[in-house]
């Protein structure tokens, strides 16, 4: 921390000269000592407030935020981002502003600039306070009523809590039902999967398919499509068999689990995964998996924004672009690459965003804060979401090489603003407990005793066709049979068949038929009448006497059994030690 004294000395005599001109009552010729004198006898009692006094309310605000900044400097890109400009450094004249290293303004007397950082000398700052009032806090501001439209485009809004849970439900069942394919390579969803998962989530994506009209057209494409599958792989839900997911235990038990407390489970354990860097889907910018750290740790960029939806008040609406202020006004920032040089749009020279004004806060770092929340948080449920179309909804990218035929610079550019939920608040910890708003069943279903459910009002749900195929045949497009097979089948992979009864209770108006009762009953029996102990050897002897003899010793009984005249079966775990009494007897059985 320099004093005054110290850091006129680092000065230019004729930079000390130049700022003189603001001191009219100093001598403004002299050795570079008598100017520093000079200067610091005019600073001193009522002088700094005088040239307090002289300075724009801008400049004011910002001697004073660097004076109660704790380590003094001024931080441009706060202040910016605070308060919507910056003061002026250097004096305009005729409306225009002189070049970096013209003519200072009175400011320049206050804050001090050394390898490109303004700072406030140390021995000033307490007299400053004496006098310059401390800035006001920054705060959030928050949105009381959405507009129907932005500039002339309708604003669609988009409440996911319920979304979230039907969602969940119907992408475990899909992948219970080996439905949902990925890469094997990269965990990435394939174009099938995609259109599979369009037509069945709750309200379908975000935006309508719209295929590209020709080449040169960009696709919006999927959105909380393509998450579902990385966040369910994410959190352990399912597993990858070739290019299948299936079930893992943990998915199984997540069917019968409070859906909030799942989803609450998924978000949590995908802020520490590694599996995908959601900025990839940015892919304008190329070069992101160029040779060497290009782009920064994940978990690091997750937290900081998850920090600030912690801040948000509960059900209220927020403009992105002002929690992307308030994040650098309050110094809660993050970096998405360690080299934007490595990163470019179309061409790796005249594209690279290191070029100045390439490579700043809202092109890199705002496009993955509207991906995290648009394409992650939206379709777990934790903020809702209002949103126009993509195409020419932010133009903060026009000055970039390679720019000029670009409709957005990321699919999510129409995110306007979000709020957080009561489930986002419990899944982000600020709630103890959720209980989601109770949803009458939109279908009316006939239980026969032929043990045929028919749709006898309304049309079923993604979710509620996707249960009754669980455990039943589906006959027509009104009609499905309880099959016991199928069913069966349910309950050997997890299935509770209590969740049939308690479906068809809740959308049938009478009592369910007792062959249908007896269905039920008998399958939750039957389903579970056989029970796999372990798995075990099949072993074939050269003849029936072997066979008796190694069968019938002593030291072998509850090793192995006899399997037909010459085969033993021995469980695998005692492999080791079957081998070990059969070498004794002068046997040997090869890998």
């Amino acid at each position: 921390m320099n004093t005054l004294n110290e850091v006129l000395f680092r000065l230019t005599k004729d930079r000390l000269k130049s700022m003189m001109r603001w001191l009219p009552d100093a001598a403004h010729t002299g050795t570079k000592d008598q100017l520093v004198g000079e200067i610091t006898r005019s600073l001193t009692g009522d002088g700094l407030r005088a040239l307090w006094d002289r300075l724009d309310d801008t400049q004011r605000t910002a001697v004073a935020e660097t004076a109660y900044a704790p380590d003094g400097f001024f931080d441009e890109n706060r202040f910016r981002a605070k308060h919507g400009c910056l003061p002026e450094f250097t004096v305009k004249e005729d409306g225009r502003r002189y070049s970096y290293y013209g003519p200072p303004t009175a400011l320049c007397l206050f804050l001090y600039e050394q390898d490109g950082y303004y700072s406030l000398p140390v021995d000033m700052r307490e007299r400053l306070k004496t006098f310059a009032p401390e800035p006001e806090p920054v705060r959030l501001s928050t949105i009381e009523t959405l507009p129907e439209e932005i500039d002339e485009n309708r604003l669609t809004v988009r409440h996911t809590e319920r979304d979230a849970m039907v969602d969940l439900t119907v992408l475990l069942r899909l992948t219970d039902q080996g439905k949902i394919q990925v890469s094997e390579k990269t965990s990435l969803p394939g174009a099938a999967t995609l259109r599979l998962l369009t037509e069945s989530l709750a309200g379908g994506d975000f935006y309508a398919d719209k295929p590209p009209q020709d080449q040169w057209d960009q696709e919006i494409g999927p959105i909380k499509a393509f998450s579902w599958p990385l966040l369910l792989q994410a959190a352990g839900l399912v597993q990858r068999n070739g290019s299948k997911l299936a079930l893992s235990a943990a998915g199984r038990k997540a069917l019968a689990s409070s859906q909030a407390s799942v989803l609450s489970t998924i978000w949590n354990k995908w802020l520490k995964s590694n599996l995908f860097d959601e900025f990839s889907r940015v892919d304008v910018i190329k070069g992101q998996k160029s040779k060497g750290r290009v782009m920064t740790a994940l978990a690091p960029r997750r937290a900081a924004i998850t920090e600030i939806l912690r801040l948000c008040p509960i059900g209220a609406w927020i403009n992105v672009d002002d929690i992307s202020r308030f994040m650098q006004a309050t110094g809660r920032t993050f970096e998405v690459t360690h080299d934007p040089w490595k990163l470019y749009i179309i061409d790796q020279q005249y594209g690279a965003l290191g070029h100045n004004g390439y490579h700043g806060w809202e092109i890199l770092q705002l496009r993955y804060l509207l991906c995290f929340l648009f394409e992650y948080a939206a379709a777990l449920g934790i903020v809702d979401v209002a949103y126009i179309e993509a195409t020419g909804a932010r133009v903060d990218f026009g000055g970039i090489w390679g720019t000029d035929d670009l409709e957005f610079l990321s699919r999510y550019d129409g995110l306007i603003y979000f709020r957080v939920t009561p489930l986002g608040a419990y899944c982000l910890g600020l709630s103890d407990d959720y209980t989601p708003a109770s949803v009458q069943p939109g279908v009316k279903l006939s239980v026969l005793p032929s043990l045929h459910v028919n749709v006898v009002g309304g049309n079923l749900t993604a979710e509620e066709f996707l249960t009754l195929d669980t455990w039943a045949v589906e006959a027509t497009d009104k009609s499905w049979r309880l099959d016991r097979q199928k069913a069966v089948g349910a309950v050997e992979r997890g299935h509770d068949i209590a969740e049939l009864r308690a479906f068809l209770q809740t959308r049938e108006d009478q009592p369910l038929p007792e062959t249908a009762e007896s269905f039920i009953r008998i399958t939750q029996q039957q389903g579970k009448a056989l029970k796999i102990a372990g798995t075990a050897l099949l072993i074939d002897c050269e003849n029936a006497e072997i066979a008796t003899m190694i069968a019938t010793r002593k030291e072998m009984a509850g090793l192995c059994l006899r399997a037909g005249d010459r085969q033993l079966v021995v469980r695998r775990e005692n492999e080791e030690k079957f081998r070990t009494l059969i070498r004794s007897l002068g046997f040997g059985m090869p890998t």
